[in-house]
């Protein structure tokens, strides 16, 4: 099942509005609890968010965050019945398992004999559409060589260890744009630095067939046992074994977390990241960053001259 298929299998809307709509008429339901029959607790936030900003979804003014679940309970001097018996559900139970087939499959070695060009992957957003920029450059000089933009509808929320399912139709679309693919991607997102060892820098390798590294900005996992110096990596480990690095490129204290996407070993992927930097961020993400974003907000400001 290819990734796309598998993101249009789970309807975020169509999943939390048939689980809404068996909370009885008398009674509310916390997030949580909708979290939980969703897959994964991780998702609570994402379910408050959702019901908040489509309030028309049958049953949305029934599910309460925990603090407001307190607040009700004083105002009624008891507290109120919660529903919490939601029958069917675990969509992000189903995404999790395929994130674990699709983990066995990656690969820690190096896929490639040279690498005469590096791209870089992003996503900005507006509202529910996102904006993609993937940049090639050319490994010598780091000059562009190519880019492909894709724009479009974004369903699928942001949720913790989720963010694949949200970002890969669009990385895939502007991906299949490219002349050429570049010899390394990198995607601003995890690799193997994941709870179940496959962010989406591991499934845009997998899916794709291209050797990908993961360069995020914050760890979801693993422990380090020191901060790294400028230009120096650390390894992030988790149970003894080595997930990643954190890899320190300038002046700021704050390190990237580089992990294997696909087909590129560990320390093969901190070398490369490490030789495209100019800044802090490697530069195919800067540039990617830079661009989606640019892009976003002149259609913005197109649509506010239009209307």
């Amino acid at each position: 099942m290819g990734a796309a298929s598998a993101r249009r299998d789970v309807d975020f809307r169509a999943e939390l509005k048939r689980l809404l709509r068996q909370i009885p008429p008398n009674r509310y339901s916390r997030v949580s609890d909708v979290a939980r029959a969703l897959g994964d607790a991780r998702a609570s936030l994402a379910v408050f968010r959702y019901v908040r900003a489509h309030t028309d979804l049958p049953g949305a003014a029934r599910v309460i965050a925990e603090r407001s679940s307190h607040r009700r309970a004083a105002d009624r001097a008891q507290a109120p019945r919660f529903f919490a018996a939601f029958r069917g559900g675990g969509a992000l139970a189903r995404l999790r398992e395929e994130q674990t087939a699709l983990a066995a499959t990656v690969s820690r070695r190096n896929g490639f004999r040279t690498i005469r060009t590096v791209g870089g992957v992003d996503v900005s957003y507006s509202d529910s559409r996102g904006f993609a920029s993937l940049v090639v450059l050319r490994s010598r000089d780091l000059a562009v060589v190519e880019e492909a933009r894709v724009a479009m509808r974004v369903d699928f929320p942001y949720i913790p260890t989720y963010l694949a399912y949200r970002e890969f139709p669009l990385i895939e679309a502007a991906f299949l744009r490219l002349r050429d693919a570049p010899d390394i991607l990198l995607v601003d997102g995890h690799g193997q630095l994941h709870p179940v060892r496959c962010g989406i820098a591991c499934m845009v390798g997998v899916k794709l067939g291209v050797p990908t590294i993961g360069v995020a900005k914050s760890p979801l996992i693993g422990t380090m046992s020191r901060r790294p110096e400028i230009g120096e990596a650390v390894p992030v480990r988790l149970n003894g074994g080595i997930l990643g690095y954190a890899l320190r490129t300038g002046a700021s204290l704050k390190p990237l977390f580089v992990s294997t996407g696909h087909r590129v070993s560990p320390r093969t992927a901190v070398r490369i990241v490490r030789d495209v930097c100019l800044t802090r961020n490697p530069e195919p993400l800067r540039l990617a960053d830079l661009h989606a974003r640019k892009w976003k907000e002149n259609k913005e400001k197109g649509s506010k001259k239009r209307s």
